[in-house]
């Protein structure tokens, strides 16, 4: 059995914010897909996450084409999660040089992906965006914060209600676009036919619940009503940040 995936996904300034620092991108000939959300003043955010947007898919694609093997490689990943990993590291290459090119200090963004190989799911990741894996009516986060207040409470050193109260949890502990090359996140999953995955930016998991994203999610099996149901429910509880959702289902490929 062949397994495929595809996407669809929207984005939405929200009810606070004038820009929309957010951005995503879906390439279904490659079975990937990635939400950015960028950060940084005038207009730096936006172009961040573009850029980190672009230039992973675009490289992602050179990659492939061009057979290239990573300069490091997670022997227990396949070669295009790491050729996905290493884009992003490209990603974040570019982004500093454009930032110290326009002299935009503090220009980055996140980034969160995932890419279908072989029947299985690869979700790359760096920031505080997120992944979630949708299967048997339970709704599973893929990926890990790299915030400081979750690392606190993963520490111990904070619970998770201080935490969504802290004034320090916009301070990222990973990011693209930095001096240094951010470690970028490879976690794997067995893909099955009816696994719908979510990507999504913090500004919709600040105003709703992942018992309300799956309730959201589960009442239709059209991924663009889905996207828009869960942003018209964010904005209708607040809506304080750019809320980007892109939302995937795995089937079975008809021969």
């Amino acid at each position: 059995m062949n397994l495929k995936i595809s996407f669809r996904g929207m984005s939405d300034p929200g009810m606070k914010r004038r820009n929309n620092e957010d951005s995503y991108i879906i390439n279904e000939a490659m079975s990937f897909a990635m939400v950015a959300d960028g950060m940084g003043g005038h207009n730096a955010g936006e172009v961040a996450s573009a850029m980190a947007t672009e230039v992973t898919n675009t490289k992602l694609q050179i990659l492939q084409r061009d057979e290239v093997l990573p300069p490091a490689i997670r022997e227990s990943f396949p070669i295009k999660a790491n050729r996905l990993a290493y884009a992003i590291e490209l990603a974040s290459i570019a982004i500093y040089d454009a930032s110290l090119a326009a002299g935009k200090s503090g220009m980055g963004t996140t980034a969160t992906a995932v890419i279908l190989e072989n029947n299985k799911l690869y979700f790359a990741h760096v920031g505080d965006s997120r992944a979630y894996l949708l299967r048997n009516k339970k709704l599973i986060q893929i990926t890990q914060d790299h915030s400081f207040v979750m690392e606190s409470v993963r520490k111990g050193l904070m619970t998770l209600k201080q935490a969504e109260a802290s004034p320090l949890k916009n301070i990222l502990t990973r990011a693209l676009g930095s001096a240094e090359i951010p470690e970028v996140d490879l976690v794997s999953s067995p893909a099955k036919p009816g696994d719908r995955i979510i990507l999504c930016t913090d500004g919709l998991f600040k105003c709703v619940t992942e018992k309300d994203m799956l309730d959201i999610v589960s009442r239709t099996s059209d991924d663009l009503d889905a996207c828009d149901d869960l942003i018209e429910f964010g904005n209708e509880h607040g809506g304080p940040d750019n809320i980007t959702v892109v939302i995937g289902t795995v089937s079975e490929e008809k021969n």
